[in-house]
């Protein structure tokens, strides 16, 4: 069974999940980042209480398990697929 983390209230540890991070740029074109749990590079979240960063994060979340992700030719629409 897959679990997807949202809140990092909710976890008891991210050392064994990988961060999925997506972010829009002025062009509106969106970009998927991850970071694997050997990865070095910091994740940086947007504060709910200063103005939001254009650039950043638009909606992140953390799993155990492989993703990845897949355009449906019928609706246009973005898939997540667990592997």
């Amino acid at each position: 069974m897959a679990v997807i983390y949202k809140n990092i209230e909710e976890l008891d540890t991210i050392s064994d999940k990988a961060f999925y991070g997506f972010k829009m740029d002025s062009n509106s074109d969106l970009r998927c980042e991850i970071i694997r749990t050997n990865d070095s590079a910091p994740v940086v979240l947007p504060d709910n209480d200063f103005a939001q960063d254009p650039d950043g994060y638009k909606q992140y979340f953390w799993s155990k398990e492989a993703i990845t992700f897949r355009m449906n030719t019928n609706t246009g629409h973005l898939e997540m697929v667990i592997l």
